[in-house]
């Protein structure tokens, strides 16, 4: 019988943010990289191995001639190509595309430039594991994940080497890494060669030994080189052989059916990173929505109105994006420059994605001109969602009308009314009403557009409150909601909805070591002046009230629909707290049970036992019978216990502060998410088997609401040679893909990488296994399949009508 090995798995940790800025991330990248090759030149066993595509690109981008002799090496077999995806993301928060984006942008990018695909993908650094993850990993054609977080104080590993069960049944060889962490000190080299040994000889089977100096880069150095070479020629219980984390794969997968099972998420790592820099996760959460909305609004326009697609312009936007999921800092563990950094980038995504939306609404309005007064048009981009509120800003006219009374009227483009709300808008100029601002309830196409005309009508009109289609009764004294009532006429509530109190939150920026934050320290006050009914009609009532609490302050507006069964609360929160934690108590009806919510690509229970747990958008208590969820723009922290939820809003940590370090009163400290806070709640009620499958689309509507243009000219066009579909535009609903059934989701509607398709991606969101028939009107075709539960498919149509599954990397 051979005896084991020791894998020594050499790389350099290099975070790209931490407590720096990227651009001495680049730099450092530049260094480890240099250093590394010429490391491989002067010793002909070792071999180097690398992640994170960002890193790669930054170097063939600076530094060309380093990124060709790294090529000549990856193809000697002298550097290794691992993991393969963008970079080492924080895999609790990022939407499910977020993901899966930052895997095809790795592997697309390794096999075009080093023609590798790895098989074995790792997180070592990241804060938790979301219990959808296998799925996701084995689609992209991975065949184990390697991790460290959480560590074995932390979760109940059954042994290093495990099968890891995801949500829908998938299940992935994973590894935890037993000696860590991934990497090794300046000093440490044999500690960690005895370690590895000593471990291999108990276990009887191959095991590997992270190293390389890591966090700012690093890798190997010269006298470790030197000690390794030492220590194999005089070890002779086990074999050590520089390798990568493939080889060590191929060593261990024949033990994958005798490998213990873990069941869903590996889960806690730093609590506190659930809220910390809470502008940054709401930030994510809205520009990952609008990037999937406006890729599927441009292949639209692509796809069915010859519009040219914006390639270049979407994948820098992508990246973008994907860098700030970075696990320092969208967890909120970096600086406070490089948060200010990365709202900056999440702002030119913004900019990007706002010209490419403007440029599909143009394509969706080409043609021969429709008259219209004032002419608005509406992008949809949620066919899980088409029946939503809309808000539309516009001028009345070129100039005020400076005498009379006039209101506006929405129409649709046959001249039939259409009930809308008049509100205040923006801008506060007494000009006779010169700026307007309507709400209205749209019916949309599930991605397409849809025109309506606005006049102005002169005389003036009474706006009497609505009946609201969910039924709740506000509270005078506070201003907020005293009772919500189910289906049935039930109460709901055991107490005030959404109120906000203050917790005591002594944590570091990662909470480490914090697992509950209960301890009240405080309550928002109303100003019983403040309560009021500020805007009411035949759309929507709106409810004001002015909450405070020491320096700080909440205004809270609660919105009730005429025909829509949501609440919706709108939160301005100005915080001036230190080392405190704004909550939102929920207080409901429901004892027992677990709270059931969304994590990245999937479903999970968390236990309501009052400590901190992390979801995705949306959480829900139910019953038998009836079931309360709330969604939510980047709140990701909650406690439940007893049947109340507090939802964790913000947290006044200092910055980058571990807990080793002291903080005096003096000298000043900088603190967290104080300033200026824009937070949306949705409240929605439903019976407990129905409910899930509403709480996707209403997120994503959340997250990116359809896009409203006013003023813009509204075009009907006739056949011409250039539109493959002209009859798109021949109605004032242009609908390129129709509204999806009740239980799918849309990840991406995105053209394929050979631009001779395009692709669908979906996924299955109520847990059950279902038959299910898609339609797309471009051409107009059905296609019918089966999903297992919370699967998630990528289909390819192609211009004949042709409808295929297709593989996640490869379209």
């Amino acid at each position: 019988m051979n005896p084991p090995k020791v894998h020594l798995i050499c790389n350099a940790h290099l975070d790209p943010v931490w407590q720096w800025r990227w651009e001495e991330g680049c730099a450092e990248a530049l260094s480890t990289f240099r250093s590394a090759v010429e490391l491989l030149h002067e010793f002909d066993q070792w071999i180097f191995n690398h992640n994170e595509a960002l890193l790669y690109r930054w170097v063939q981008k600076y530094d060309p001639g380093l990124f060709r002799e790294i090529q000549k090496l990856v193809h000697a077999g002298r550097w290794h190509i691992s993991g393969g995806w963008y970079l080492q993301p924080d895999v609790n928060l990022p939407g499910t595309e977020s993901i899966i984006r930052h895997i095809i942008e790795g592997r697309r990018f390794f096999r075009e430039h080093f023609g590798v695909m790895p098989e074995v993908a790792y997180n070592f650094d990241s804060f938790g594991h979301s219990g959808a993850l296998p799925q996701i990993l084995l689609k992209a054609g991975y065949e184990m994940y390697i991790h460290w977080r959480p560590l074995e104080s932390e979760f109940d590993y059954p042994g290093d080497l495990y099968r890891w069960r995801g949500v829908d049944g998938s299940e992935i060889l994973s590894y935890r890494i037993a000696l860590g962490p991934y990497h090794s000190e300046f000093e440490n080299m044999k500690q960690r060669l005895q370690q590895g040994v000593a471990l291999a000889l108990q276990m009887n089977r191959d095991v590997p030994v992270f190293w390389g100096i890591g966090d700012h880069g690093g890798g190997a150095t010269r006298d470790d080189l030197q000690i390794i070479q030492s220590f194999i020629e005089k070890e002779n219980r086990v074999e050590i052989i520089h390798s990568t984390p493939e080889r060590f794969y191929r060593a261990v997968k024949d033990l994958q059916e005798q490998a213990p099972v873990v069941e869903g998420g590996l889960q806690r790592a730093f609590t506190g990173c659930y809220t910390s820099l809470s502008r940054l996760k709401r930030a994510a959460q809205r520009n990952l929505q609008t990037l999937v909305q406006t890729e599927a609004l441009c292949t639209a326009s692509w796809w069915a109105l010859g519009q040219p697609f914006p390639e270049e312009e979407l994948n820098h936007a992508w990246r973008d994006h994907l860098f700030n999921d970075f696990h320092d800092v969208l967890p909120g563990s970096c600086i406070e420059p490089a948060e200010r950094d990365a709202l900056e980038i999440y702002g030119k995504s913004g900019q990007i994605l706002r010209r490419l939306r403007l440029a599909a609404a143009t394509a969706f309005n080409r043609g021969e001109y429709q008259s219209a007064e004032i002419p608005l048009t509406v992008l949809n981009a949620n066919p899980a969602l088409t029946r939503v509120p809309v808000e539309a800003e516009f001028m009345l006219s070129h100039r005020p009308k400076w005498s009379g009374k006039w209101h506006v009227q929405l129409q649709d483009l046959s001249g039939n009314p259409i009930v809308c709300q008049e509100e205040q808008p923006e801008a506060l100029l007494p000009f006779n009403g010169w700026r307007r601002k309507i709400c209205f309830m749209a019916d949309l196409p599930g991605i397409g557009a849809k025109n309506f005309r606005l006049k102005a009508v002169e005389g003036a009109t009474r706006q009497s409150p609505c009946r609201t289609a969910l039924n709740f009764e506000p509270d005078e004294t506070t201003g907020l909601v005293r009772q919500l009532f189910d289906h049935r006429g039930e109460p709901l509530l055991s107490g005030l909805l959404a109120k906000p109190i203050v917790v005591e939150d002594p944590g570091d920026s990662w909470g480490t070591n914090c697992w509950a934050y209960r301890k009240v320290v405080g309550e928002f006050q109303p100003d019983s002046r403040s309560i009021r009914l500020i805007e009411k009609g035949p759309v929507r009532n709106i409810w004001q009230s002015i909450h405070h609490f020491h320096h700080s302050k909440i205004i809270i507006d609660t919105i009730g629909y005429a025909d829509w069964q949501v609440l919706e609360i709108r939160l301005r929160i100005h915080w001036n707290e230190e080392r405190k934690r704004l909550k939102l108590s929920i207080p409901t009806r429901f004892k027992q049970g677990d709270v059931r919510c969304e994590i990245p690509g999937g479903v999970i229970d968390r236990p309501a036992d009052g400590q901190e747990h992390v979801h995705g958008r949306w959480l829900m208590l139910a019953d038998s019978k009836t079931a309360l969820a709330v969604v939510h723009t980047g709140l990701h922290g909650f406690d439940c216990h007893d049947g109340e939820i507090r939802l964790s809003v913000l947290r006044s940590a200092a910055y980058c502060h571990e807990q080793g370090f002291k903080i005096a009163k003096y000298p000043a400290r900088k603190f967290m998410d104080q300033g200026v806070h824009q937070i949306r709640l949705l409240v929605v009620t439903g019976k407990a088997n129905e409910l899930p499958m509403r709480l996707p689309g209403l997120a994503d509507w959340l997250d990116s609401p359809p896009a409203v243009y006013a003023h813009l000219p509204i075009g009907s066009m006739t056949k011409t040679d250039d539109i493959p579909y002209p009859e798109i535009l021949s109605g004032e609903s242009k609908e390129f893909l129709p509204r999806l059934p009740q239980n799918l989701r849309l990840s991406a509607c995105k053209p394929s990488a050979d631009r001779k398709k395009i692709i669908l991606r979906l996924q299955e969101i109520a847990g059950k296994s279902a038959a299910v028939e898609l339609r797309l009107n471009y051409p107009e075709s059905r296609y019918s399949c089966k999903f297992k539960p919370y699967e998630i498919k990528t289909v390819a149509v192609d211009r004949a009508g042709g409808w295929k599954e297709v593989d996640l990397i490869d379209e």
